[in-house]
């Protein structure tokens, strides 16, 4: 009953769950203790349209050629002629030698998450879907009346109405025939993909992402570290600056408070620590080497003073109130305990306790045996990342349409 429940919800809900179920595939994304506002505020101010399910970057043409066509040609079911097209592509795809990214690369034709369901918030984000408001079931219900009505004192209102972007590039020749695809985006694509990703600055304001993109345009480099490790663009704005700042200490800050949960379980869980005593000394031992990194950022320093942080994470974003006190009460802790001790200390332990029963309530893993008892002994022991890994993946197609397939392959490799 539940999964026809799931079925019946919004396409925004949908896509709430895929990225939720996408988080708890990443070990460096669980969120247990209930910081995952504040990461995905951080996410969202540095890339914005980005998400972490979002894969290659050619996705943002391949579907409007897709729902393009579908729309000309058959908008009286558009949805149903788009997905068949889509499933089409998969296939294609799939005989492709670079399959890295590549949506239903198991399943095939046969997945469920089509890639426009994955990508459409984020073509909304970068202008290529002109109504941002619609979803793809309202958009196919809106186009069997016809093109969109435009304002007459819009100054788009002498052009064509279009539900896509007026500039979009043409398909290659023989696309829709679906024979073969690649996610190698051409000059003229990523030139033109590039120009979106800028056009969300005027309404969002200067981010990291569009400052890495005009780097771009002229410099193949793309960085192949956490992009704190490595000097950032020269126009990066003052206010990004200063969140990457917060960023790389946010991240170091709740990792130790997520290796101390783990550590605690394996001790919850007693059987565990008695048949797996290194794990538990590798958990301590993370700890220390945890503590040693924060020491070199001055992470004691940053708790101490986080008035510019909340200045600019709840600039956009409402934070819960608990998970804003939770917040201060670890870096409290951090600002005055030694940090290498921390693994002994009992009021830190206290906090991660009580945070977890707060913020998962039956589903603690302190509260519910069951739970325990199926934990991996891995939840969120990596630091956040911020989506780093989507947007570098992103970051290097268009390299390679830019500058070359050279250009994308000495980064990809560089990654490796």
């Amino acid at each position: 009953m539940s999964f026809i429940g799931w079925l019946d919800h919004s396409e925004a809900e949908q896509r709430q769950v895929r990225e939720l179920l996408q988080l708890f595939a990443d070990k460096g994304t669980v969120d247990d203790l209930g910081i995952g506002t504040i990461r995905d505020a951080i996410s969202n101010q540095l890339f914005p349209g980005t998400s972490i399910i979002q894969t290659r970057a050619r996705y943002f043409l391949f579907i409007p050629w897709i729902f393009q066509r579908a729309e000309s040609k058959h908008r009286h079911e558009l949805v149903v002629r788009s997905e068949l097209s889509e499933r089409k592509l998969i296939e294609a795809l799939r005989q492709a030698k670079d399959q890295d990214g590549l949506i239903g690369r198991q399943a095939g034709k046969d997945v469920r998450t089509l890639p426009s369901a994955i990508y459409w918030t984020g073509l909304a984000a970068y202008g290529i879907f002109l109504q941002p408001g619609l979803t793809r079931s309202q958009y196919g219900r809106a186009a069997r009346n016809g093109p969109p009505v435009l304002d007459p004192e819009d100054e788009l209102a002498e052009r064509s109405p279009s539900y896509w972007h007026r500039a979009l590039p043409h398909p290659p020749d023989g696309f829709f025939d679906f024979a073969s695809a690649d996610f190698h985006l051409t000059r003229d694509e990523a030139t033109w993909l590039s120009e979106r990703v800028l056009s969300t600055e005027p309404r969002r304001g200067p981010n990291l992402l569009g400052s890495y993109v005009r780097q771009l345009q002229s410099n193949a480099a793309v960085p192949t570290e956490t992009f704190w490790a490595e000097p950032l663009p020269d126009d990066v704005s003052d206010d990004i600056r200063s969140l990457v700042h917060h960023a790389e200490r946010f991240s170091c800050a709740v990792q130790g408070a997520s290796l101390l949960y783990n550590l605690m379980l394996r001790f919850e869980r007693a059987d565990a620590a008695k048949d797996d005593p290194e794990q538990v000394d590798a958990l301590t031992s993370d700890l220390k080497l945890w503590a040693d990194g924060a020491k070199a950022v001055d992470l004691p320093a940053w708790c101490n003073d986080l008035q510019s942080f909340w200045g600019l994470i709840k600039r956009r974003t409402r934070i819960p109130l608990s998970t804003q006190t939770f917040v201060e009460g670890w870096c409290s802790l951090l600002r005055t305990q030694p940090l290498r001790d921390i693994a002994k200390n009992a009021e830190a332990q206290a906090l991660v306790r009580s945070r977890e029963l707060q913020h998962k309530r039956s589903q603690a893993r302190f509260n519910n045996p069951s739970r325990l008892r199926s934990w991996n002994g891995d939840s969120g022991l990596t630091p956040l990342e911020f989506r780093w890994s989507q947007v570098r993946r992103f970051l290097l197609d268009l390299s390679t349409g830019l500058h070359g397939a050279q250009a994308g392959k000495a980064g990809a490799d560089a990654a490796h």
